[in-house]
């Protein structure tokens, strides 16, 4: 009668153990889905963000050339403009600046750009550290000490 229950202990082991089995293996499998699933998404988003940057990096080339060509074609007005007025015999005062002021805009912003970075370097970068031992400004730093108003007599 020992040996039975022996093996009656062992066979109800296995049954619960494949049970147990079967049940963490349902758990398990859920979880694993569920986390393909959020990788597959994630994976679709990567590429999706991918789409749109070179969607964006062709839009910026796109516009990019239209620029030129803008500039482009407001050159060859300057210039036919400047032919016409030839043509038309006007005033030299008037050619001469017509055609400064466009090429003093094109010189000026370039020399605005040098002018500001030259002052830069002249007046230097602006610090965030004081001088002196502790190298931080103090909480009182640049404060004027208020003189106090002098109080009236009482009586």
């Amino acid at each position: 009668m020992q040996a039975s229950s022996e093996l009656i202990f062992a066979l109800s082991g296995v049954v619960v153990g494949i049970i147990l089995g079967v049940f963490g293996y349902r758990l398990l499998s859920k979880n694993h889905r569920e986390s393909n699933l959020m990788q597959q998404k994630l994976l679709e988003s990567e590429r999706q963000v991918e789409e749109l940057k070179a969607r964006m990096g062709t839009h910026l080339l796109d516009t990019h050339e239209h620029i030129d060509t803008l500039r482009a074609s407001a050159h060859q007005l300057e210039q036919q403009l400047a032919q016409e007025a030839r043509y038309w015999q006007l005033d030299d005062d008037k050619l001469q600046r017509l055609s400064l002021n466009s090429d003093a805009n094109r010189s000026s912003s370039k020399s605005d750009i040098l002018n500001a970075t030259e002052n830069t370097l002249e007046t230097g970068v602006p610090r965030d550290y004081a001088d002196g031992k502790s190298g931080t400004l103090s909480e009182d730093f640049g404060l004027k000490e208020r003189e106090q108003a002098p109080q009236p007599p009482r009586y």
